[in-house]
């Protein structure tokens, strides 16, 4: 997997600077109340309806996982443990959610990162949109100890993280990792896939396991939940035939503006 180096490249108006892991200093906090267009990070056209302000709020944290409550989203299949069952436990369509999302942003010349998801295709992000050339991957980040670290980093460098952790994420880091974003005014993105609740043992819910559910492994805050409520694809009929588009519905909810989910359909290419 290909990581994309931050030094000797221009940041646009307004952006992060882009000469190394240095940072000048807190950024002051987000005022209440509705976001200017300065405290917002741009989405496709198609997606700006959802968000209130028209795209992702900077300082803030928005949640990517499915379009229902946590600890309730599930099927028998998902009782696989091990390092492998973070892809298979995936909800349809949330990836591509999620390069749209990086494909709005770094298209318009802001920086993004990655951390944590090794099977990123990065040649359907580019076809998507999305600029390569602003994009930081960082396919692993360590284990337990370093990851935060290196999230925290990547927080005081650029526009949009993204962090998918394979493991539920232990509420004091959440809570310390949201207050870097809302420090630095970047946005933390986090593509929670979920976690068995064999493999969870009840951490987040404070319970027993349930067997074929699965569990959140972001335990909060978060600003945003954006998730895909519906995956299907196109062009084939009848057994034969070429795929020729996907549809999404996406649904994009939340606290005060966006405390009423807004919905819509969203058609990707194959």
């Amino acid at each position: 997997m290909a990581s994309y180096a931050l030094a000797g490249t221009p940041s646009p108006p307004g952006g992060r600077p882009a000469t190394g892991i240095a940072s000048e200093g807190p950024r002051p906090r987000p005022a209440p109340g509705p976001l200017p267009a300065e405290r917002i990070l741009p989405v496709p056209p198609e997606l700006a309806g959802l968000f209130p302000g028209g795209g992702l709020p900077r300082g803030g944290t928005v949640l990517l996982g499915p379009a229902v409550a946590p600890d309730t989203f599930l099927s028998p299949a998902l009782g696989t443990s091990g390092p492998s069952s973070a892809g298979a436990n995936r909800t349809p369509g949330l990836t591509s959610l999620l390069l749209l999302l990086l494909a709005g942003t770094s298209s318009l010349g802001y920086w993004c990162a990655v951390a944590g998801l090794p099977e990123l295709g990065l040649a359907a992000a580019a076809e998507l949109g999305a600029d390569l050339d602003r994009l930081v991957v960082v396919p692993r980040p360590g284990s337990e100890g370093r990851w935060q670290s290196v999230v925290a980093t990547l927080l005081e460098t650029v526009d949009l993280v993204c962090l998918a952790p394979d493991t539920p994420v232990r509420p004091v880091d959440a809570r310390r990792l949201a207050a870097r974003a809302r420090e630095r005014c970047s946005t933390l993105l986090v593509l929670d896939a979920g976690t068995p609740t064999g493999v969870a043992r009840g951490f987040l819910s404070g319970g027993p396991a349930r067997p074929g559910r699965v569990m959140a492994r972001w335990p909060g805050p978060s600003d945003l939940r954006c998730g895909v409520r519906e995956s299907s694809w196109s062009g084939l009929e009848r057994g034969h035939g070429l795929l020729s588009s996907r549809q999404l519905e996406a649904e994009v909810g939340g606290r005060g503006a966006a405390s009423r989910p807004r919905r819509g359909l969203l058609r990707l290419p194959a």
